[in-house]
């Protein structure tokens, strides 16, 4: 498999904020493979790094169920995988099903946009080619009448990661798109 959905959980709506957790499967037309999941310490993303944190996502943090705020309140107590670190082992993670994988983020705006960010801020290397980066969203733009069925706890970044990668599979077969 080379394709992954990848799913952040964030302080903030644009490139440069503060990520919380990073979800990510691989997946082909037959089905989804090998996961990963990292909540990532929210004060290794400092502003002294370059992250920012918008007060409007931590208040909008504060109405989601107890099950999506776990990362959060993980992540602001201090629990979690330094940024760095994470990054790193996402890569790692990355490298362990291709050499080139195609990574899916929802947006051409913000998940990709924003790894691409934090590892700037980091210097960490991005762990996939400038090209290789896909948007979901677009994707779901080709037939909008079939809508995504989600499982899990909604704003999870590892279960809306696998449940965006199982619409994408429903939305590249029924196009006839082999990936």
């Amino acid at each position: 498999m080379r394709n992954v959905m990848v799913d952040l959980e964030t302080v903030g709506m644009r490139p440069g904020c503060g990520i919380l957790s990073i979800g990510a499967v691989f997946f082909d037309n037959k089905g989804v493979g090998q996961e990963f999941y990292q909540v990532v310490n929210m004060k290794s993303c400092s502003k002294k790094l370059g992250f920012h944190a918008d007060q409007s996502t931590l208040d909008w943090w504060k109405n989601q169920s107890s099950e999506a705020k776990k990362a959060f309140e993980q992540s602001e107590a201090g629990e979690g995988i330094d940024i760095t670190d994470g990054l790193t082992q996402f890569n790692a993670f990355l490298r362990t099903g291709t050499e080139s994988p195609k990574v899916w983020g929802n947006g051409a705006d913000f998940d990709n946009a924003i790894l691409a960010v934090a590892y700037a801020l980091t210097g960490v290397k991005v762990g996939w080619k400038p090209y290789d980066g896909r948007c979901y969203r677009t994707l779901k733009g080709f037939l909008p009448a079939n809508k995504l069925q989600r499982t899990g706890t909604f704003h999870n970044a590892l279960d809306d990661a696998k449940s965006q990668a199982a619409h994408a599979i429903t939305l590249l077969n029924a196009l006839a798109i082999k990936v």
